[in-house]
């Protein structure tokens, strides 16, 4: 952590992106990483903000920043900011048109109505050129009036967009996606307990005969463990070997034998890849530790959210026998007629 922070961090669980609000203008060097990190930068916000949050991101706020606060201003506040940016945008495009077509009106003025462009005539080439400037101008025009709306209709999306996110029914298909994200996150460290128990041979193999006996991580046992890993998509990860720098080859590759390994293949004794699972293992289980936090935070704040609005109609109604949900995949015309509700499952 630095002795000094660069700039105050925060969070905020309704868009779940992270931000930096740095004190000053930012070295290239940290500028670069930050960048790199998946910040950019909002010049009239005078920030960076991440899409979404991450724990590499998390980290590297901690470290520049020494902690990480709350969002002082809600979605909507945020919004409304930037339809106030957006309506100035299309107040300052609206003048660009107006502007745009009194030239046009004043150099048309000059014209006398109906008087064709004289050819051989010492008049021909302004006239031309007077044409040549009207076209131009009256292009300009109708480009400016175009963005001025089109920088309307983005202000009152603004605000839309962050009402909408905050609508019950959208809030609990949210809570939906995180919780299946969350169960995303469960099997991929379950997986690599799995693997920490076959690196440490905690694994029972079947011989022919049918009797049972750990499967050892050592030298001999080096071809069955190959075919382990070659069969096994949970088993199967990269091992860096440090060769040229970056190079990474996968567990059952560096063990197979010298004439099936593809070119530029080290061999690895099953002892040093044992090390380097243990070490990558570790870091999987460590990466989904901090993301199965992360997602029980989220999911405590949405359901409060959700809780202190009301809930859903669902919740409110409860399904009962001869009602009816709108679904988008029914055949009934969006509408999908309970038969019957299992009162042990259903909450």
């Amino acid at each position: 952590m630095n002795d000094e922070s660069i700039g105050a961090a925060t969070y905020s669980p309704e868009d779940n992106k992270l931000r930096l609000y740095p004190y000053s203008r930012l070295p290239k060097e940290l500028y670069e990483r930050v960048r790199a990190a998946g910040f950019s930068w909002a010049p009239k916000q005078e920030l960076f903000v991440a899409p979404m949050w991450t724990p590499q991101r998390e980290d590297l706020l901690v470290e520049l920043c020494g902690k990480i606060g709350d969002e002082d201003k809600s979605l909507v506040e945020r919004a409304e900011e930037r339809a106030e940016r957006f309506s100035d945008y299309s107040d300052k495009r609206g003048q660009d048109a107006e502007q745009a077509h009194a030239a046009v009106e004043t150099i048309a003025g000059n014209i006398p109505f109906g008087q064709p462009i004289l050819v051989g005539h010492h008049s021909e080439r302004h006239a031309r050129k007077d044409a040549e400037r009207i076209e131009n101008g009256m292009r300009r025009a109708v480009k400016m009036w175009e963005t001025s709306e089109y920088w309307k209709d983005r202000a009152r999306g603004a605000v839309h967009a962050a009402k909408y996110k905050e609508q019950p029914d959208v809030r609990a298909r949210r809570i939906k996606k995180l919780e299946a994200e969350q169960r995303g996150q469960a099997r991929g460290k379950e997986a690599a307990e799995k693997a920490v128990r076959f690196w440490q041979g905690k694994f029972v193999g079947v011989a022919k005969d049918g009797t049972k006996t750990p499967i050892e991580i050592i030298e001999s046992n080096r071809e069955t463990i190959c075919r382990i890993l070659g069969s096994s998509y949970e088993l199967s990860f990269y091992a860096s070997t440090g060769l040229d720098g970056q190079s990474n080859f996968s567990g059952w590759d560096v063990l197979k034998p010298d004439g099936e390994r593809y070119q530029n293949c080290p061999s690895m004794a099953v002892s040093e890849l044992q090390a380097v699972a243990f070490s990558y293992y570790a870091r999987v289980i460590a990466s989904c530790d901090r993301w199965l936090m992360h997602y029980g935070n989220r999911l405590m704040y949405e359901r409060e959210m959700l809780a202190a609005d009301g809930g859903t109609v669902a919740d409110r109604t409860g399904p009962e026998k001869g009602g009816a949900v709108r679904c988008w995949a029914s055949h009934s015309g969006g509408w999908s007629y309970i038969q019957k509700v299992n009162k042990v499952s259903v909450t």
